[in-house]
């Protein structure tokens, strides 16, 4: 099991408390010393190639940049197992998938078999 992470909201606002650090502007480079962190994934952060760290790095991050942990990331909300990213499951997703392909099949058509056709029932 990976640690949990947070995502930071905006790199250009990154940039900018880089800029303006109260022990005055901090380079990529000066940045991930005092964090411990790569330059490269400093970069990463800044482009939002790779957006997230962990909390312990965020906090780090923010005590050099002088700013509490929401001004910069937040920690997303948990996806319900078997739910996809857009809140629904993924049988449904199949079956407006199959809908769409064709609306005017009947359902023995789009389940593939011969048996009679009946309603489509939402599993559980």
């Amino acid at each position: 099991m990976t640690d949990a992470r947070v995502h930071l909201h905006d790199g250009e606002t990154l940039r900018k408390l880089m800029e303006r650090a109260p022990s005055g502007s901090v380079t990529i480079e000066e940045l991930g010393k005092r964090v411990g962190l790569s330059k490269s994934k400093v970069g990463m952060l800044l482009s939002g190639e790779r957006p997230t760290v962990t909390p312990a790095k965020a906090d780090d991050i923010c005590r050099v940049l002088g700013v509490h942990r929401g001004a910069l990331f937040f920690e997303p909300l948990p996806t319900p197992m078997g739910t996809d990213s857009t809140g629904g499951t993924r049988h449904d997703h199949e079956h407006e998938r199959a809908v769409a392909a064709d609306a005017d099949r009947g359902a023995q058509e789009l389940g593939g078999h011969d048996g009679p056709a009946r309603p489509y029932r939402r599993r559980a």
